[in-house]
């Protein structure tokens, strides 16, 4: 229970916009960074000047109106001032994102840190993505899957001449991995396309949304595995309990109930800065769940997920290296010419 506490009440922030270190040449995006916590993350990294943010959304005049509230709101180093750049792209649909990563590609020449930050949720029962899947599982996981793999050797290439631990890849979990979701993790057989409506478990929005976000955790431990050795940190996040648009089809009862545990996207920001830029994170976090407002691991997983974390052949479930290779076979197909090196 004190670990469930500390995220609903957590310690003041370690690292905010004042601990931002010099992000001169850095290129970073951030999916979802035209609201909510994304934007606070983008406005902060653009006032500390010097790097180019792409905001990644699926709506080309949201994108374009929170980077000119950003570049008209927030201050920036005259000397060396930060781009703003829309990418357009819906996880939602999957035939979307290998154009989207091409049309970043085809710009630029590096990749700092990729934050995972996009998500739905509170969504209606039976909910589905353009490929069938349910709208949490395929926004949440799959369409963020598939945009980090064809991302990845940018990623690595950085990795070669950056200093130590400083490119990351950033997933966003949730506390209510918590409370919410099946014992083991993740229940393969009910995340297939078109079986949302076969699986009574799969009518509650609340144990959708909290698959998805295991989920998350569990690609940002399988991710690890495969990039630590090229110097590539890969973590998730609890940005927080946060007011967002995402709590607005909660009902007015359970939103009374969490109000007085709700903060401003600002804090969640904070979670995710702390992630994405200090220099405590390093690969020897990889795979490891942050708290809020960061500065913190996650003190008390479930041990039910914590074995998910595990191979079977180290006395665990071996859910997440299942659950990596499920994302494989239903993104197969959607990866355009970037996976294969075309």
């Amino acid at each position: 229970m004190g670990a469930f506490w500390s995220q609903l009440l957590p310690p003041p922030p370690t690292f905010t916009e004042f601990n931002i270190p010099a992000l001169h040449g850095r290129v970073f995006i951030i999916t979802g960074g035209n609201a909510g916590v994304g934007f606070c993350l983008a406005k902060m990294l653009y006032s500390a000047g010097g790097c180019t943010i792409y905001i990644a959304s699926r709506s080309a005049s949201r994108i374009q109106s929170s980077i000119s509230e950003i570049s008209t709101t927030a201050s920036t180093p005259a000397a060396t001032p930060s781009t703003l750049k829309p990418l357009v792209v819906d996880f939602a649909d999957l035939r979307t994102i290998a154009p989207a990563v091409s049309e970043f590609l085809a710009h630029e020449q590096r990749l700092d840190v990729l934050w995972n930050n996009a998500g739905v949720a509170q969504q209606p029962p039976g909910s589905t993505t353009a490929q069938g899947y349910e709208i949490h599982m395929g926004t949440n996981c799959l369409g963020p899957f598939l945009f980090t793999q064809l991302l990845l050797p940018l990623l690595t290439k950085t990795a070669q001449d950056a200093p130590s631990s400083s490119i990351r890849v950033i997933f966003t979990s949730s506390q209510i991995i918590d409370t919410t979701g099946p014992m083991g993790g993740i229940r393969l057989s009910e995340q297939e396309a078109h079986a949302t409506h076969l699986h009574t478990a799969m009518q509650d929005k609340n144990y959708t949304y909290a698959c998805s976000k295991i989920g998350n955790w569990y690609l940002a431990a399988e991710l690890d595995k495969r990039v630590r050795a090229a110097g590539v940190v890969s973590v998730a996040v609890n940005p927080g309990n946060v007011r967002t648009k995402g709590w607005d089809p909660v009902s007015w009862d359970a939103k009374l109930l969490i109000a007085p545990f709700l903060y401003d996207p600002q804090m969640g920001a904070y979670t995710e800065l702390w992630a994405g830029l200090a220099e405590q994170v390093t690969t020897s976090d990889g795979g490891k769940l942050g708290v809020p407002w960061g500065g913190r691991w996650h003190p008390g997983p479930r041990r039910d997920l914590l074995d998910g974390l595990r191979r079977k052949v180290d006395w665990g479930s071996g859910v997440a290296g299942e659950f990596w290779e499920w994302c494989e076979v239903q993104t197969r197909g959607f990866a355009g010419d970037e996976e294969r090196g075309d």
